[in-house]
């Protein structure tokens, strides 16, 4: 018997996105809260937070990659029109590359700018850029670019769920609801 990949997600694999929703939340508020950071701006709670949820984000995401290349799940419905699944697709992976790439953008900028990032103030990380560095401060660019850009996929995510669950009717949004759409 051929192994079929389930059309539901397992506990652990809701847990992990409903995770990385909470912790992508919180980052939103925290770089909202935030003035603008350039060379000479003090640290702050702020942003250690903001800094630390960045780091959150980025290891809780490697972990949620690993365990979807582990345990995969079909994301196409089989009745979708094929421009729609490659759709999906195409945002979940923009979505992956993001939340893989911005935050070690942020942490570059940071590094350039002066500014010390840990883990909650506990695990210091070291600079992943010399003070001073073009290059890491053109990375904070990229990293507020990609962060709205993360917000506009987000959204998109979001409708495409709602559509399938209010006027499609089918399972898409209750097989990553809690409780909704045992793994098969």
């Amino acid at each position: 018997m051929p192994n079929k990949v389930p059309n539901a997600y397992s506990p652990v694999a809701k847990a992990y996105h409903w995770l990385i929703v909470l912790l992508v939340a919180i980052q939103y508020v925290t770089a909202f809260l935030l003035p603008h950071i350039g060379r000479a701006t003090p640290p702050s709670t702020t942003i250690d937070l903001h800094f630390s949820f960045g780091v959150l984000i980025f290891l809780v995401t490697i972990l949620r990659f690993g365990y979807r290349l582990i345990r995969p799940v079909a994301l196409d419905a089989s009745d979708a029109a094929p421009w729609e699944r490659l759709l999906a697709r195409t945002v979940h992976r923009l979505i992956y590359l993001i939340l893989l790439v911005s935050p070690l953008l942020g942490w570059a900028s940071a590094s350039s700018h002066g500014l010390r990032v840990s883990l909650f103030g506990v695990v210091p990380l070291p600079a992943i850029a010399a003070r001073g560095a073009q290059w890491a401060n053109e990375a904070g660019d990229v990293h507020s670019t990609a962060m709205w850009a993360l917000l506009w996929l987000i959204g998109l995510h979001a409708a495409a769920a709602l559509y399938h669950h209010f006027i499609l009717r089918d399972a898409t949004l209750r097989r990553m609801l809690p409780g909704g759409g045992s793994r098969s």
